[in-house]
């Protein structure tokens, strides 16, 4: 795979050993050691030194620092860590943390959303507490009772009253064949 180009191994040529296999090596002399001049601490600024303090950005815009000096000093967030010994700040009013950037609440789809679905939640819970009364929820294991029932050819009706479920719940599945049970 690949070209021949990417296999280096098989185009570099071998290198055969100079000396005979039996040979000793040359004995290594160490080299003279010399003693390393001591380094010196300087305390004098140099031009790199100076170089290197200098900010970068000398030329900020002066609208953009302006700007910034309008804004003030930033606000932190506060955190929400039990532990923290950080002063919280300023208690806000949740009317003022509403801008007009959010939507209000009663119409925020995800706030809704979440609270349809609680509301059905508790709904489904109070029905559960009262196992006598009429179902208008059922779980999957009742699904499949009802779909399995009605292929067999059983009635709406007798479904729905063997299996204690508000009159008009089969229906709502549609017509029979439309929802089916997967065997």
């Amino acid at each position: 795979m690949g070209s021949q180009v990417s296999k280096p191994a098989k185009a570099a040529s071998r290198k055969f050993p100079t000396r005979p296999g039996g040979a000793l090596p040359p004995p290594h002399r160490p080299a003279a050691l010399r003693p390393a001049p001591a380094s010196k601490a300087s305390f004098a600024k140099d031009d790199a030194i100076r170089a290197d303090s200098i900010d970068p950005d000398q030329g900020t815009n002066p609208a953009f620092s302006q700007r910034l000096k309008g804004m003030g000093i930033a606000t932190p967030n506060p955190t929400l860590s039990n532990s923290s010994i950080a002063d919280p700040g300023p208690q806000t009013s949740s009317q003022s943390l509403l801008g007009s950037n959010y939507p209000l609440p009663s119409k925020n789809v995800t706030l809704s959303a979440l609270e349809a679905r609680k509301r059905i939640q508790d709904q489904a819970d109070k029905q559960f507490e009262n196992m006598g009364s009429a179902k208008d929820f059922v779980d999957a294991g009742t699904m499949r009772q009802i779909l399995t029932m009605r292929e067999r050819g059983h009635a709406t009706v007798d479904i729905e009253k063997r299996l204690r479920l508000r009159s008009g719940l089969v229906a709502k599945l549609g017509a029979q064949g439309i929802v089916a049970p997967v065997m």
